[in-house]
């Protein structure tokens, strides 16, 4: 079978390039773990479960004991065109973001104690909160790139809790925080007070434009957007029109597991098109805690193995960008369902 061929039967349901196969079928010569597997493809979970169901059509993969690999024909067909198992030269201090917590242990003991009482992520909200040392190695990043020390910082839905890490280092001029979960605002609410971080908590559902007071307001953001498309546009469209001006900055997440590198262009469209330059996109910054609804996600029905993942899995990309114009109008408003596209896999 060509891998021309699998692009093009793929293609009537999902984008998808002879690039994403190859990383497909590397992944499958790696393990045979389909949760490790889906984590190194870097191919959107939907259109993955559609290429295995091609792959299994042409015996090209199989299923054992719950553990997903190629079969003879599959390894065939792979080393034909030079493909070969994955090999990783990550760094092992830093596993690749290029920062460690060092100097930051004291925020570190306390916001760990504090994460304990932390709400549980809901479906919802499509909720999924990262790990503990990643909220704190965003605000460590946050306050390197000098968004953080004397600035006021937006952060648009947090789950992740990285308003309370922020105003734990007690270097940021300001922290507001926005979000439609009860829950969440009054555990920040509650922990602020104790802890006296002057957090300030504000209940907006981000379907609609920031508050006028709320605008041109912030010189940082920080958001861990929803992946459909029009969710991205909501939350990114917020988050830009509370920046002051040339020279604010913004914090995003970003995954390959919900977002094909066709909605990558979209999204990095939109933001040029605001004003926006793109200044870093650190690869797999952000790694999520297994939430407690894996078997009700939308894609666990099509998932060739039907296993609870015990390992990481779920991975975005921690973007990093500068206004370099005005903050133009944000007046749009995202009625209905925003979590929803072809591509989300979680919700």
């Amino acid at each position: 079978m060509e891998l021309h061929n699998l692009v093009e039967k793929v293609s009537k349901k999902f984008f998808i390039t002879e690039r994403d196969i190859r990383r497909i079928l590397s992944a499958l010569m790696t393990s045979d773990d389909i949760w490790e597997v889906i984590d190194l493809a870097d191919v959107p979970v939907m259109a993955l479960c559609e290429v295995w169901k091609a792959l299994e059509e042409k015996g090209l993969v199989e299923v054992s004991d719950k553990r997903v690999s190629l079969t003879a024909k599959g390894l065939e067909l792979a080393r034909s065109y030079k493909i070969s198992p994955i090999r990783s030269f990550t760094c092992k201090l830093c596993e690749g973001r290029g920062i460690t917590l060092a100097g930051l242990e004291k925020v570190e003991k306390r916001f760990k104690e504090i994460a304990k009482n932390r709400p549980e992520a809901i479906q919802d909200y499509d909720q999924g909160y990262i790990l503990e040392d990643v909220t704190l190695l965003r605000v460590a990043l946050m306050w390197q790139k000098g968004d953080l020390q004397g600035r006021e910082l937006l952060v648009l839905g947090d789950d992740d809790l990285v308003s309370i890490a922020a105003g734990l280092t007690g270097v940021a001029a300001r922290v507001t925080v926005l979000d439609i979960d009860d829950r969440l605002l009054e555990f920040i609410q509650d922990v602020s007070e104790q802890e006296k971080l002057g957090i300030e908590v504000i209940k907006h559902d981000l379907r609609y434009p920031l508050p006028e007071n709320l605008q041109r307001a912030f010189d940082t953001f920080i958001t861990d957007p929803t992946e459909s498309l029009r969710g991205l546009k909501a939350f990114l469209g917020r988050s830009l029109s509370a920046l002051k001006g040339p020279g604010s900055a913004g914090y995003f997440g970003l995954t390959r597991r919900e977002a094909s590198l066709q909605k990558w262009q979209a999204i990095q469209r939109f933001l040029l098109e605001r004003g926006a330059v793109i200044t870093d996109i650190l690869d797999d910054f952000n790694a999520y805690v297994n939430w407690p609804y894996i078997e009700t996600m939308c894609s666990w029905e099509f998932l060739p193995v039907k296993t609870i993942p015990k390992r990481v899995w779920y991975r975005s990309a921690q973007y990093r960008l500068e206004l370099l114009g005005e903050p133009g109008p944000d007046t749009e408003i995202y009625s209905g369902d925003i979590f929803f596209d072809e591509e989300t896999a979680t919700a």
